[in-house]
């Protein structure tokens, strides 16, 4: 998949004290030479405190270049290797399933584990980011391209509030990507791709929402994406340049294409390869030259895809369908197709419990802001909607506000003392009170008892916490509300 390029620099990025020059290997584009090296930390680190992680980058580096079945063995022996509390051991063991899961084209999956690691407590702000990177990817490759983007903003914006090491690193990955899910768009957007139905069905909204043409956004992305100067990602950067103007009729961008084909053959990116063969042939097809997508395709009808189940068919069955037609081959076209929509309506029905809450998410946070919220800076607005979301919960924390959005307490504390005039806490408390009272106003509520199920709806579990809390905001008790 064309995620193959950025999962190792975001994996490498997310350790602390990474060894020297690894890094410097993944930018520059040497990935066996980093791979290589990874092997040598695996054999030689049996005594070293940092040995789990330097076996989850190994394993990371085998994932990329394709041995799935030996990364799957040392992932479990880097979890094996930890010696840090449970927690620790469960954001492992879901980063790693989580990573295989998506080269695996088990995407629902994959989303869930990533969703596991940003929900659990005690982890590292660089393992949050990289988990919220893989949710990004995941929502991409189940369809959800607006969400994607939607997380990658988020991301850019923790980032940059972040103050970590690595950030101009992950900043350079950000914005690599943005511009490859914006060109993705671009070319699944085209109009003689529009019985794409896999796609076409997660841009719908995109389109009635007015979201506005893709070949724009992909512009206004690829003018951010010429500042990134890492080898790797320019390499892609250059490629999707040349996929655009194949998109748009010019042949001549074959050639730059066919050095980059050549590029990941002799890297060994044999999953990426395949990949961008059907971006190549979508290009082609979205810019009616079906003898071109034929050319690209000859090398995957070679590989047996009558064993292959869900996500890993639908382009290959997409792709050859459409030249099919081309070619006045009907018949074979229509079985082809027929086969693709089965499959596109089972993956979408089998995805659709993991993709829910990420689309209720969106749909809560596209609510317009109030006042408090509209007072505060747009990347501590995201911390404010999670506050209220979860409010009913006695233990919310500003330790974990400030972990959603990936800045530290004292920053989040700040922010809403400079903006708002309250702590994280006393907002929380204000907030809360004002649901209770909301809930004692209304006619269903006639006892003591009924007070405190409200409090306990609310978060507030101690009878003299909401007594004093209450009267010190409303100047009344809460039974005092109630009589009215």
């Amino acid at each position: 998949m064309f995620l193959t390029l950025y999962f190792p620099l975001a994996a490498a990025l997310s350790v602390r004290r990474l060894p020297e020059g690894f890094l410097d290997k993944l930018l520059e584009g040497n990935l066996n030479a980093a791979r290589a090296q990874a092997n040598r930390w695996a054999e030689e680190t049996h005594q070293r405190t940092d040995m789990p992680w330097l076996l989850q980058i190994y394993a990371d580096m085998q994932m990329t270049l394709g041995i799935g079945d030996e990364a799957e063995e040392q992932y479990r022996r880097a979890q094996k290797a930890i010696r840090s509390p449970r927690e620790a051991i469960r954001a492992a063991s879901c980063r790693n399933v989580g990573w295989q899961a998506l080269f695996r084209h088990r995407f629902a999956t994959s989303l869930s584990c990533f969703a596991r690691v940003v929900d659990e407590t005690g982890i590292e702000p660089v393992q949050r980011l990289e988990a919220r990177f893989g949710i990004a990817c995941a929502l991409y490759e189940l369809g959800q391209s607006r969400d994607a983007f939607d997380a990658l903003d988020e991301l850019t914006a923790m980032v940059a509030s972040a103050n970590e090491g690595g950030s101009a690193a992950w900043r350079d990955v950000l914005t690599t990507l943005r511009f490859d899910v914006a060109v993705q768009r671009e070319l699944r957007s085209s109009v003689l791709l529009s019985d794409h139905v896999y796609w076409q069905s997660g841009m719908a909204d995109e389109r009635v929402a007015g979201s506005g043409d893709a070949g724009v956004a992909a512009d206004v992305q690829e003018a951010e994406a010429l500042r990134v100067q890492a080898p790797l990602l320019r390499e892609r950067i250059v490629y999707l340049q040349q996929l655009r103007a194949l998109m748009k009729g010019e042949r001549d961008a074959m050639d730059g294409i066919g050095m980059h084909l050549n590029w990941a053959q002799n890297a060994g990116l044999h999953e990426y390869l395949r990949t961008t063969r059907f971006e190549i042939v979508l290009a082609a097809l979205a810019s009616d030259a079906p003898q071109l997508a034929e050319a690209m395709l000859e090398p995957l009808h070679r590989t047996d895809y009558a064993a292959a189940t869900g996500h890993r068919q639908l382009e290959y069955l997409y792709c050859v369908a459409k030249v099919r037609q081309v070619q006045g081959r009907t018949l074979e076209s229509m079985q082809l197709y027929s086969r693709y929509a089965l499959i596109t309506t089972q993956c979408l029905r089998d995805d659709a419990p993991a993709i829910a809450p990420f689309a209720n998410r969106a749909a809560r946070h596209g609510a317009q802001l109030d006042d408090v919220g509209a007072r505060l800076p747009a990347k501590y607005r995201r911390a404010y909607r999670y506050l209220l979301e979860n409010l009913d919960r006695h233990d919310l924390s500003v330790r974990e506000v400030a972990a959603e959005v990936g800045v530290t307490e004292r920053a989040l504390q700040s922010a809403f003392k400079n903006f708002l005039g309250l702590s994280p806490t006393e907002l929380i408390r204000r907030q809360r009170m004002e649901r209770i009272r909301a809930e004692l106003l209304q006619d269903s509520f006639t006892s003591d008892r009924s007070v405190l199920c409200a409090a306990n709806k609310w978060g507030v579990q101690n009878r003299s916490t909401l007594v004093s809390g209450y009267r010190k905001q409303f100047h009344e008790a809460p039974s005092e509300t109630l009589g009215r």
